[in-house]
């Protein structure tokens, strides 16, 4: 496991650093938050649940989730999970889960209930949370959303657990909204779709995944979410250009610590 240390409050891991596209080292979109007493999934693509459990996560311990749109790279392992949660030979999940997310989410969850069996809790509550933008308290963290104009609701997040403040942006587009959501992060995880001159009006390119992290002061920027057709070292090179402090581009099961 790929390992790059910026620190010592705060885990990530990468869990799928890619698109709904197959790609080796680039699954569908997944993160795990690590920090204090605090565990935050942020979107959950098809084989988040496997990955989390090839790190030694347990579906079984997931609280907090977030869904940032309903794409089905960034939302088909909450309806596995939800099964899971019931279909467990000799263990009852009785804690409630909490799920955070952008507007419709309670329709999204109500559609999945009636298209999968088995997926409505049986012995335990959903606290299903669809934020708006601005801030939002929860404990053992805070957490301020965006709308990031991928979608009609899609949401980017900052996180804020002890002093160490993670960004997320989701998939989005270059915007003010996302400039100040990202002040000064410590981390902020940033879609890179595609390289610079690449025609897109609902993604990021690599070279505006740069200019944000400049323009909002962010200490380190991530790169992921990258389309099979995305050249690393271009994209590096490309965010390199408009942002001088430390860039990673992200593969399945990169850990950073902050």
């Amino acid at each position: 496991m790929t390992k790059e240390a910026i620190g010592r409050s705060m885990e990530i891991i990468v869990l799928g650093a890619g698109t709904a596209i197959p790609a080796i080292g680039r699954s569908p979109a997944g993160y795990l938050i690590r920090g204090g007493d605090t565990d935050i999934v942020l979107d959950m693509g098809s084989g988040t649940l496997s990955r989390l459990h090839t790190i030694g996560k347990s579906y079984r311990e997931i609280d907090n989730i977030f869904i940032s749109h309903f794409h089905s790279d960034h939302v088909l392992d909450l309806i596995m999970l939800l099964q899971a949660n019931n279909a467990t030979p000799g263990w009852t999940r009785v804690t409630t889960l909490r799920i955070m997310g952008c507007s419709g989410l309670k329709k999204f969850i109500d559609s999945v209930f009636l298209l999968f069996d088995g997926t409505v809790p049986e012995n335990y509550q959903l606290d299903i949370v669809e934020l708006g933008p601005g801030r939002h308290s929860f404990p053992g963290f805070q957490l301020e959303a965006a709308l990031t104009r991928h979608t009609s609701n899609s949401l980017a997040i900052r996180l804020e657990i002890e002093d160490r403040i993670i960004v997320y942006t989701g998939d989005a587009v270059e915007c003010d909204e996302l400039i100040t959501l990202a002040r000064q992060a410590n981390i902020l995880i940033c879609e890179c779709s595609f390289l610079a001159g690449f025609e897109t009006t609902d993604h990021f390119s690599a070279d505006g995944c740069g200019r944000l992290a400049h323009k909002a002061d962010a200490k380190r920027l991530i790169l992921t979410h990258l389309y099979p057709e995305t050249d690393d070292e271009t994209a590096l090179l490309q965010a390199q250009n408009q942002f001088k402090g430390e860039i990673i581009v992200a593969r399945d099961n990169l850990v950073l610590d902050t």
